[in-house]
């Protein structure tokens, strides 16, 4: 299958490395840089101590250039950039093209359907965490599960996705329900990608810490309250757990909004917490430690800037 991957974040580099073994994968990126170094070098994936090259069947390409069309499209862009990656890159779509979004946050899917109908549009999360060292090297750090749903996707497709992922060495399900996993994993963007940002800890520290779990409780049992009001019918207690669980098991492992900030760029936290305070607007709730996060990172982030600018 020929696959494009846009966005080469260290997800996009982790599914492009192993997806590069079965198939012929392209590589979209809005650096011209980056698309030489990924060409002259390939990708590498650091797993365990061992590292492993991947350089057969890669292409990259800067953003707008690529002259192919695809079989298969993974967005993995951040939310906000979303509607300038596939306004440049739609002529690699075709009318049998799927498109698979594993993004953070909320507000993929609007923006996509644009490009693309319902029955070729998977939504998605994947569990596994990765840490971009360098262009096109990163560490896979963590395992879990991707699933996926849509509507009124065929079971061919269906099943043509599961399979690509299986042989790639990706447990991958498909859920009829995709809504509750968007949710889950909103959960655990909610409580980790936010908090990391502001201490600049790895994950691992969320369970390690007792002041961390109690500002993480704090914040998932405003959401839960808004999920619920949308209809998902959460437990606050499970949703901690399951927050603690993935905190554990990925230790080490840095999140993407904390990569973010080590590299100066805008956080997607209008589309994580900001949804939220968004979300509960709509149903006349109380958010207040949702909003502050929103602004404290957004404060943060201008704050960097200026440090930065007067160096």
């Amino acid at each position: 299958m020929k696959i494009a991957i846009i966005g080469t974040g260290a997800l996009g580099c982790l599914f492009g490395a192993k997806l590069s073994s079965n198939n012929d994968v392209i590589l979209i990126t809005h650096r011209q840089q980056d698309a030489e170094i990924i060409n002259h070098n390939g990708l590498y994936v650091k797993e365990n101590e061992i590292e492993h090259h991947y350089h057969k069947n890669l292409t990259a390409y800067c953003s707008a250039k690529c002259p192919q069309t695809v079989d298969l499209v993974i967005l993995l862009v951040k939310t906000n950039q979303s509607q300038e990656a596939l306004q440049q890159n739609h002529p690699i779509i075709r009318n049998d093209t799927l498109l698979i979004t594993l993004q953070n946050g909320f507000g993929n899917y609007e923006t996509i359907s644009e490009y693309i109908k319902d029955n070729r549009l998977f939504l998605g999360t994947t569990n596994h965490n990765s840490v971009l060292l360098e262009c096109g090297k990163v560490f896979h750090s963590g395992e879990g599960t991707t699933t996926i749903g849509g509507k009124n996707i065929s079971q061919e497709n269906i099943q043509k996705v599961l399979t690509l992922f299986g042989n790639a060495g990706f447990h991958c399900t498909f859920s009829d329900n995709i809504g509750f996993f968007l949710w889950k994993k909103l959960f655990v963007n909610l409580a980790i990608n936010a908090f990391t940002y502001i201490t600049c800890s790895p994950i691992g520290f969320i369970y390690q810490n007792s002041h961390a779990l109690q500002v993480v409780e704090k914040i998932i049992s405003e959401a839960v309250l808004v999920a619920r009001a949308e209809g998902f019918n959460f437990d606050t207690t499970d949703v901690i757990e399951f927050i603690k669980e993935i905190s554990s098991s990925h230790l080490k492992g840095y999140s993407s909004m904390f990569q973010d900030r080590k590299k100066g760029i805008k956080t997607e936290i209008d589309s994580i917490n900001g949804a939220v305070v968004k979300l509960a607007r709509k149903h006349h709730l109380s958010v207040p430690c949702n909003e502050l996060i929103v602004e404290l990172v957004h404060a943060i982030e201008d704050a960097d800037t200026c440090n930065k600018d007067s160096e």
